[in-house]
């Protein structure tokens, strides 16, 4: 029985909508509309890191090939340790197995798993102003600013930390500040010098007070993507953001104040930011700045209908369990819950919604609270109160051992295992892909 013949719609099209229709296509679930609000599908920001707990994923759905062109792979190790005034290495992550992390800027992931999504599921300029049921078509209408309608069974919202589904299932919480600021941007390797590029060539983390500076190896040289991804974590007042929206431009020598007096290695990249950087109307050499937030985990991530208990709405991705980017797993969080849902909805084997979002939901939700928990205190780690000084929880094997178990998680061998009563018709083909 189940519900692949469902109509379902996915509110967002950036990566963690895009996630889930990859899933479903992967599951299966035919009966699949998208609806982006832009005019296109794109990203903004610096590149993004996803690590074998997602490429697993992405692998299994045949993006493997397609997403190792456009990123950097099998880097010497999965990150490594700077002092933040003499550039010392204070010591090194190593990978966690295959398939090992890849940095990919956000618009070359999205390309990627758009390819995958038959275009017919795909629907831009949609806005999403309105969610009502009909008791007697027994079917959610959607509202979009420009006009149109369309109807749907059940509705996943993607639509990230801002989502409207969020609200409209009544949620009026505001997001937390994080304390921090987020400055994004790129360098040029060839705007380095070549000790510099080499050095950059790895995940690096310049540790400093309350401050760091990340930077990711993104693309590659065979299809002319490599570049160094620069993403400098700032403590810095909310009341210095000036801007209506979270995300802005700022002069790069606001960056640099933050960094006066660290390693050459840094005012290298200060500068290599500013050869490449666009300019504000007075001149000024500017890259993107955003006001790090976070929601705290809410309760129950879903709703159905009483009278139809096949349909109902649900959240997946930041609009459900947000979380800090100190541990890179926003996206791989998104690409897990995808493919967990997707399985839950083709292979479920009655018509009971409920209790099939409430087995998702139970499945995910002590993971997702985890990662949002430990990606705060991955932040503070990073930006230490006294960055010089190794201690119990800063030091290389411990900071291996606390994400060992992001990495090492199989998220279709928990749906499968934990599931098999509920799919039990389905028994054979579940043994085949786990």
């Amino acid at each position: 029985m189940g519900f692949a013949d469902k109509r379902i719609a996915i509110i967002g099209g950036g990566l963690g909508g895009m996630a889930f229709a990859n899933a479903a296509t992967y599951a299966g679930l035919t009966n699949i509309q998208l609806y982006e609000q832009a005019p296109e599908f794109t990203e903004v920001g610096a590149g993004v890191n996803i690590t074998k707990n997602a490429n697993v994923i992405l692998d299994a759905y045949g993006l493997k090939d397609a997403m190792r062109w456009k990123s950097s792979h099998d880097p010497p190790c999965y990150m490594e340790y700077r002092n933040y005034k003499t550039g010392e290495v204070l010591g090194q992550i190593d990978e966690f197995g295959q398939p090992s992390s890849r940095q990919i800027h956000r618009a070359h992931l999205l390309e990627v798993m758009i390819s995958r999504v038959p275009e017919s599921m795909l629907n831009t300029g949609k806005k999403l102003t309105g969610i009502e049921w009909s008791a007697a078509t027994s079917e959610y209408t959607l509202s979009f600013s420009n006009g149109t309608m369309a109807t749907a069974d059940i509705v996943i919202g993607c639509d990230g930390i801002k989502s409207f589904v969020r609200r409209h299932l009544g949620f009026e919480d505001h997001p937390n500040y994080s304390g921090q600021m987020v400055y994004r941007g790129y360098v040029s390797y060839n705007d380095l010098s070549p000790k510099t590029a080499l050095e950059l060539r790895k995940t690096v983390v310049f540790r400093g007070e309350q401050r760091h500076i990340l930077t990711l190896p993104i693309g590659n040289e065979s299809s002319n993507t490599a570049r160094v991804g620069v993403i400098g974590f700032m403590t810095e007042p909310l009341e210095s953001w000036v801007s209506e929206s979270w995300m802005a431009k700022a002069p790069i020598d606001k960056l640099a104040e933050h960094v006066v007096g660290w390693t050459d290695t840094v005012q290298e990249i200060i500068e290599g930011l500013k050869k490449g950087a666009e300019r504000n109307k007075i001149g000024e050499e500017i890259m993107l700045k955003q006001a790090l937030y976070v929601r705290s985990p809410i309760e129950k991530w879903f709703s159905v209908q009483a009278d139809h208990p096949a349909s109902g709405i649900i959240l997946l991705g930041d609009s459900a369990h947000s979380t800090l980017p100190h541990q890179g797993q926003g996206t791989c969080m998104a690409i897990e819950s995808g493919v967990a849902l997707a399985m839950i909805l083709k292979n479920w084997k009655s018509n009971d919604l409920e209790n099939a979002f409430s087995f998702y939901q139970a499945l995910r939700k002590p993971r997702t609270d985890k990662v949002t928990r430990t990606s705060y205190e991955a932040g503070k780690l990073a930006s230490a109160d006294l960055p010089e000084i190794a201690s119990d929880t800063f030091n290389p094997a411990a900071l291996r051992e606390r994400m060992k178990w992001i990495m090492d998680y199989d998220v279709l061998k928990d749906v499968f295992e934990k599931g098999a009563p509920y799919f039990e018709e389905l028994k054979k083909s579940i043994q085949a892909q786990l």
